[in-house]
This record gives C-alpha cells, structure tokens and sequence, in this order.
C-alpha cells in the first residue's frame, strides 16, 4: 500500500547536476513482516509496547505465534542475541524489494554487514523470511487489514508538510537524495523513528525514514503528527546528510572520544554506543534546534532543545552556535561537508578547554 501525500519535486541545481526527491506515507508489507517475526524474539521485551499493544499488533502477533519454529525466527532471534537490533532490522529490510521475492534491490551497507557480523547471515534470513511469507500466505494477512491501516494513518496527514521540510534540508545542507521515503511501522515501539540510507548502483542514494507507533494504544495504531511529525522527519532524514558527512573523517571522530566519557552510561542506554554515533546524533539534535527556530515557534525551539539537553546531548547549544556560524557563512560553506572540517576544529577546541583528565583517560578506553 502506498498512499501518496504529496509529489513534490524538488530542482536543485548542484554542481550541474539536478536532483529529484518526493515524500510519501506508506505502510510496507515487508516491514510488517519483519516486525511479525519480531514480535516472536526477545526484541519485543525491549521494544515492545505498553500493555498488549493496538488491535492491529496484537493480530499480527497471533498470526506469527503458530510459526515459532520457524528457521526465520530463529535467525532473527540469533540476530537480535548478536546485538542486531533497534535500527538495524529495518534498515535491513530498506535494502529488500518487495514480497514475495524479497530480492536484494539496494546492495547491504557496510554498516548493516558489520552490524549483522557478515553478509553470510543476512541472506539466510531474507531467504527465510521469503520463505515464511509464502508458507503462512502473509499477503493475505496483509491484504485483510490493508484499508484498516490506511485509515489509521489519516491524522497524519494533517499538518504534515514533506515539501516544506525537504526543501529545508536542501537548503541546510546543500544538496538533496536522489529520494525520500517514509515507513509508518504500526508493529514497532515506541514513539520516534529510525532513519536508514540506501545506494543503488548508479550511486544513487535513498534515505528512508521508518515512525514507529505510539506503543499506548489498545485499539487503532497511533503515530505521532504534525509538528512532532515533522520535527522527527527533520531528524531521521538528517542522518542520510550528517552521518557521511562526519564519517568521513574517522580519525577526527576518534580522537573526540573524551566528549562521550561524561555521558557515556545515558548513551549507552539509548543505543548510542560509540562516539561516532554519539558525534551523529548530537550534531542532529543541534540541527533539530535550528530546523524548528526557521520552520515552527520559539517554543517549540526551546522544548526540542531542552529534551535533547535532559537525554545528554550536553553540547547541543554549543553545536547551534557553529551551526549559526555556517548558515552565516554559506559563501564560505556552500555544501555542509565543506563546513565540517570547521566543525570538528571547535569540537577539538571544545575538548581542550573543558574535558578533564578523568575523560580523557577513560576516553583512551572508548570505541
């Protein structure tokens, strides 16, 4: 299923070249049956939801229970045992073409490969997957409740403007995806997202946003809306433009282990397990920051900031600072990749100044 909200086209003149994204909301099959199996492993005890979960889910679950013997539940479960887990799995299923094939569309990531230990175990469990799909006739499991999620995606659609927040991260970073995606996850808690990227061969890349659901509900699916919605998108598609663009500088992100130290245990608990992901995430939430001073209220500017600052993102007001130093100073800064080298020379100015010795000695010990 695939309900349009929107076509927008978006032409952006980049180094010569046009680029081309569009936004819609769909529900996808091939996630639903990833969270089916799912729902069978020990991930639920981390991600399940509150209470027995929406009538939808609960279905699902009961549909999947008959098949727990099944090869791919035992792999997702080896998977989720190997720490394969919270964003990994969709991610993984962001790379598949549709059922009943489940063909390999978007070659895996090196960061999917590492996080499942090879590819090796990746495709045993798509041809698993594929495998169960045709055995339990899930499509027509699907297909019965197909009109019943639709629906439920209708609040969504109210103040929701895709066209609005793609051109704003067009204009932040400097350039666009080759396409936007967005996964409502009706099977997935609880509230906020996972965003994933994926390259086909021609280099084109796709970034993909999946909103998992409230996880409160006993009845129809709930999933965040409007400016939360929009806020969340800002985030998850973020990462198809902060995460390669501090990447590339492995050996930087490195040698910034002693900023994690302070909150390492509260990064720790929310996934964020190295600095790498820790510099991603932060500098997203300061990217939050500035997105919704340009696109919503003053209010809604400090909430965001004050939530990132109470989960342990200590230096978002100083990442906004070089933020508005970049937006300042696009002529210098055309591309945001142009502008991180800057970025990681105040980090490092940052760490000097303010990390004890008691970080940087732990940070000595720290991925």
């Amino acid at each position: 299923m695939v309900r349009k909200l929107t076509l927008f086209v978006l032409l952006f003149a980049l180094l010569g070249t046009c680029a081309v994204a569009d936004a819609s909301l769909r529900i996808a099959p091939e996630m639903e049956l990833l969270a089916g199996v799912l729902s069978q492993t020990s991930w639920i005890e981390d991600r399940g939801p509150t209470g027995s979960g929406n009538e939808y889910f609960r279905a699902l679950k009961e549909f999947f229970s008959e098949y727990k013997g099944h090869q791919a539940i035992a792999i997702a479960q080896e998977l989720t045992k190997k720490g394969f887990s919270y964003d990994a799995p969709p991610a993984f299923i962001c790379h598949l073409g549709p059922l009943p094939e489940l063909e390999v569309v978007y070659e895996y990531s090196d960061y999917i490969l590492r996080r499942a230990g090879g590819r090796d175990l990746l495709e045993s469990f798509r041809i698993a997957l594929a495998d169960l799909a045709a055995e339990m006739d899930f499509m027509a499991f699907y297909r019965e409740w197909e009109p019943y999620l639709e629906a439920s995606l209708a609040p969504c659609y109210e103040g929701f403007r895709p066209e609005r927040i793609e051109k704003w991260l067009a204009d932040f970073f400097g350039w666009i995806p080759s396409g936007f995606q967005i996964i409502m996850a009706p099977s997935m808690f609880p509230a906020g997202g996972y965003g994933a990227s994926v390259t086909d061969a021609d280099d084109n890349s796709v970034t993909i946003q999946i909103v998992r659901e409230y996880g409160r509900s006993q009845t129809t699916p709930e999933f965040p809306e409007g400016t939360t919605l929009e806020s969340l998108t800002i985030h998850e598609l973020g990462h198809s433009f902060v995460n390669p663009s501090l990447e590339a500088y492995p050996g930087r992100a490195r040698n910034l282990r002693p900023l994690l130290s302070p909150v390492q245990k509260v990064m720790r608990d929310q996934a964020y397990s190295n600095v790498t992901i820790f510099l991603n995430e932060q500098v997203l939430r300061a990217v939050e920051v500035i997105a919704a001073r340009d696109l919503f209220s003053p209010e809604v500017e400090a909430l965001i900031l004050e939530n990132n600052e109470k989960n342990g993102f200590y230096l978002t007001r100083y990442v906004v600072q070089q933020l508005e130093y970049y937006q300042a100073n696009r002529d210098l800064y055309p591309l945001f990749t142009d502008f991180v080298p800057y970025l990681y020379d105040q980090l490092d100015a940052y760490q000097k100044e303010n990390s004890t010795w008691r970080d940087r000695f732990l940070g000595r010990f720290m991925r």
